[in-house]
């Protein structure tokens, strides 16, 4: 086929266009243009960017108004052409724009025709003359050429200013007589990678079996492989064999963590194992170093990435493997922007158009993963025991409507109270759970019962005592906290509730001889502050990290022997189909942190429902358990997995947001699509963000819902979202 015409999407966020346009493809560059090529296009009277979706040789629009490609804007495509026929099939999928779905697959800093950074430079400076003539008196020219000698005869010119402790000019004075060669090269913004031990362990036999059904399914079907392992089970060590198998078939591989702070610890184990061959890439690197490693992978230099979500589109140009380690968790769901996808099914897709095979891990999987694995679309692998037999911890559940009753009106129960003690003087260490940050959760005046809430949202304002001030986790606004109440002007302002702050300070008064760390989104703003903050505990700089669901993934400290849980049934209080779920999750992996070492571990609960079926499986290690009771209330409900379902979601001015939403619903009601259920129009559990005003619809259907770009307007300063499978309904 001769390259005659291109079919071109255009840079423009807009539904109206968003749609293939043809363009002709000047003679000079048929030979050069590929797919995933960015090029620049004439669109009505302007100039702007496009990538090359398709090639063809038939013309599709009338000769008159057909135009033509102005240029290509990079060498090289941008975009491999199985991305963009990923990003294809997520713009249909999730109800969103071609262009927003292509931005996911193009370099950090080309995205949304803004080129910010670009490749780094520097000068090579090259010895000539080994041994030059130099004046006697030219001691910094001689102090410079010894610098050389002694690395080799090449450097950097940055590195070799600083050793040689002069400037420029020197260097120039050395180039105009022949000394040295001056030469601009690449300079790669490298990413500090500090590789763990890697012990050559020895598989247990349920190890074995694990790597082993996976390798026959790649070699097969290619039907994903759950990987269901108990924490402490070794799963990693299955990812590692499994990645070495991939790599000696000529393959790559992308392995994906729920949190970006949980890379470095991944990275290192990982790079010992495969040294100079692995490389992360995630949204907390700055933007020249995303650029840098996204170029090397693009190159092929490396074989494996490690990374958070973002990293599922990686531009392996040979993927053979993608792993989701804890598959479960909420962060591998995009939750901004047009296209909300959900990781484990763009990680199927991307595998499916590449001949790859996708691992999903996890000690407690997805209730619609479980399922898709019972039912066959997935294979089972199963690691029901930790390695060496270690025994799963034992986990002790609490009433503290019993504690209140006897009269402690502590935060700690007199259980946890008893073990924290037992730890004073010993060389073990404890987490303390508590999955609400701030100091108080809320502040109010007890004369007249006003709650300080924030301006722009329908939520109260958290109290944060380190910086004094009052803070929405939603919009980000801040205020002082007022000495009056603004309503009645009482000086009766009371804090409430409980957040790690304030877990914090009363741990350090009622047992000083705990040195403590607080783990969460407050304590871990700085770039690199997390990784800091668990280096310290792993040197046993302080006997008890403090913290939110930060502190119950991925991490494994030997000298962990209790863990602690206050407020566990906070998050069955969500209005949320998965409110269950979550607790079960949260409670099992938070647990594992314990008794990984050679000391069995503890874990005490603390909860004021504490029958809850979640609470009681989590006490017991028992999925299955769980998985029976919930699988039968999402079956009688209607819910994932047995229909699809869909939030669609208007925001704005109060009174259009609500009228958007109802015309969207009576649009989907006259449609008469059968098998299709619609709850609401209503308002948002959080009726109001950020100064928007927030109404709902939620639809189940049997299947992939039709048509949801073909939505009504929803006109003026409303906005739109479409979640297909929502994990939160707020």
């Amino acid at each position: 086929m001769e390259k005659l015409y291109a079919g071109v999407i255009v840079d423009v966020r807009a539904e109206a266009v968003n749609r293939i346009f043809q363009y002709a493809i000047p003679e000079r560059y048929r030979a050069t243009i590929e797919i995933g090529h960015r090029v620049l296009v004439p669109f009505g009277r302007r100039k702007l960017e496009g990538y090359v979706v398709e090639l063809t040789d038939e013309l599709e629009v009338e000769k008159e108004r057909l135009r033509s490609i102005l240029k290509p804007l990079d060498p090289e495509p941008a975009i491999l052409p199985s991305l963009v026929e990923l990003a294809r099939w997520m713009g249909e999928t999730y109800a969103g724009l071609f262009s927003e779905a292509l931005q996911y697959m193009l370099p950090p800093a080309r995205r949304y025709g803004r080129e910010r950074v670009g490749v780094k430079t520097a000068q090579l400076v090259t010895l000539l003359e080994p041994e030059p003539q130099l004046r006697k008196n030219a001691w910094v020219q001689r102090r410079v050429v010894e610098v050389l000698q002694a690395r080799g005869g090449r450097l950097l010119a940055p590195e070799l200013l600083a050793l040689a402790e002069t400037s420029t000019s020197t260097l120039r004075a050395l180039a105009e007589r022949g000394i040295i060669a001056l030469e601009d090269v690449r300079v790669e913004r490298k990413v500090e990678v500090e590789p763990l031990p890697d012990p050559q362990l020895v598989l247990t036999a349920r190890q074995h079996e694990a790597v082993a059904t996976i390798l026959a399914e790649l070699e097969g079907e290619r039907r994903p492989v759950l990987l269901h392992g108990v924490t402490g089970s070794g799963k990693t060590e299955v990812y590692l064999q499994v990645i070495a198998e991939v790599l000696r078939r000529g393959r790559q591989a992308i392995v994906l963590v729920p949190e970006i702070a949980l890379t470095p610890q991944m990275l290192g184990r990982f790079a010992a194992r495969f040294p100079d061959r692995v490389t992360v890439l995630h949204s907390a690197l700055s933007l020249g170093e995303r650029f840098d490693q996204w170029c090397k992978i693009r190159e092929g230099r490396v074989d494996v990435v490690i990374g958070a979500r973002s990293a599922v589109f990686a531009p392996l140009p040979r993927l053979g493997l993608i792993i989701l380690d804890e598959e479960h968790e909420r962060t591998y769901k995009q939750e901004e922007g047009s296209i909300r996808y959900q990781t484990r099914e763009v990680a199927i897709k991307r595998c499916q158009l590449t001949g790859g095979q996708v691992v999903l891990g996890s000690a407690t999987p997805a209730v619609e993963s479980y399922h898709r694995a019972l039912q066959g679309q997935y294979i089972l692998a199963e690691l029901p025991e930790r390695v060496e037999s270690r025994p799963l911890p034992k986990i002790e559940v609490v009433d503290m409507r019993e504690e209140f009753a006897q009269g402690n009106r502590s935060m700690f129960s007199r259980r946890l109270r008893e073990e924290l003690e037992d730890l004073v003087g010993t060389e073990r260490q404890a987490i303390i759970l508590l999955n609400r940050r701030g100091f108080a959760n809320f502040v109010l005046c007890r004369e007249c019962g006003e709650v300080l809430d924030c301006p722009n949202c329908q939520v109260s304002l958290t109290y944060h005592k380190g910086v004094n001030r009052l803070k929405c986790h939603y919009c980000l606004h801040q205020e002082v906290l007022p000495q009056k109440c603004p309503r009645c002007a009482s000086r009766y302002l009371r804090q409430f509730g409980v957040g790690t702050e304030q877990l914090e300070e009363t741990l350090a008064q009622e047992f000083p001889e705990l040195k403590t760390l607080r783990l969460d989104a407050d304590t871990t703003r700085r770039k690199g502050a997390h990784s800091a903050i668990l280096r310290q505990f792993a040197q046993g700089q302080a006997q008890v990290l403090i913290g939110t669901q930060m502190v119950a993934k991925g991490l494994d400290f030997p000298q962990v022997t209790l863990v602690g849980v206050l407020a566990a049934d906070l998050s069955l209080r969500f209005p949320d189909i998965r409110s269950s779920e979550r607790t079960f999750q949260l409670l099992t992996q938070v647990a594992g942190r314990s008794g990984r070492g050679e000391l069995p571990g503890l874990v005490i609960v603390q909860a004021y429902e504490p029958g809850h079926f979640a609470i009681e499986a989590a006490r017991s290690h028992d999925y299955l358990g769980f998985y029976r009771k919930e699988i039968g209330f999402r079956r009688a409900l209607g819910y994932p997995p047995f229909r699809q379902l869909t939030r669609i979601l208007c925001s704005g001015p109060q009174t259009e947001a609500e009228e958007a939403c109802r015309r969207i619903a009576a649009h989907l009601l006259a449609r008469g699509i059968p098998q299709v259920d619609l709850v609401g129009p209503f308002p948002a559990p959080i009726g109001r963000i950020q100064g928007r005003y927030r109404w709902q619809v939620l639809v189940k259907s049997d299947g992939p819902l039709q048509g949801l770009g073909e939505l009504p307007s929803a006109g003026g300063d409303v906005q739109v979202t479409v979640d297909l499978d929502p994990l939160y309904m707020l």
